[in-house]
């Protein structure tokens, strides 16, 4: 029986690290998130990283491998390879958000990119929802890069108001 027991715990210490060692840098994936904009090489990377994510991986994770496929459309020459990467990043991000409401980051990652999208491609609904739960709960996120982020991207955003650029600022 000891022996079982032990073997049972093992066997679960094993899988815990496995998963543990799929989960990507954070610290390097915003990097890339932020270099993809202008770098195609940096964008190749960052999907590269979170290929191996599934719709069951991390909640955020899943929400960047959206970032980064929609993020593709951008250097796809092709229409119909820019459409895909647009709906495979999509059902990422919304899948994502939808197991974690609350997740500041991703909802931070859905702003950015439903502020930089043509408009034709209809999906801009959660803009103003966004940035009102980004502004709201600004004050409770412990991370300083991320509130960093979050602050210096709205206050350059042409969707915040002038009052709520000041309310960022205090």
């Amino acid at each position: 029986m000891k022996r079982f027991v032990f073997l049972l715990v093992f066997l679960l210490s094993v899988k815990v690290s496995v998963r543990a060692a799929n989960i990507p840098d954070l610290t390097e994936i915003r990097s890339l998130y932020d270099q993809s904009a202008s770098s195609k090489t940096a964008a190749r990377q960052l999907l590269e990283m979170l290929t191996k994510l599934d719709l069951q991986s991390d909640p955020l994770m899943v929400c960047y491998k959206g970032a980064a496929e929609m993020i593709q459309a951008k250097y796809a020459f092709s229409p119909i390879s820019k459409l895909s990467s647009f709906r495979k990043g999509k059902l990422l991000i919304e899948n994502a958000i939808a197991r974690d409401r609350d997740g500041i980051e991703m909802r931070y990652l859905r702003f950015t990119i439903q502020t930089n999208l043509p408009g034709f491609l209809g999906y801009s609904g959660e803009i103003e929802n966004d940035k009102q739960f980004l502004l709201k709960k600004l004050d409770v996120v412990n991370d300083k890069v991320l509130k960093n982020n979050i602050i210096t991207y709205l206050s350059a955003s042409k969707y915040c108001t002038e009052a709520e650029r000041k309310k960022l600022i205090k």
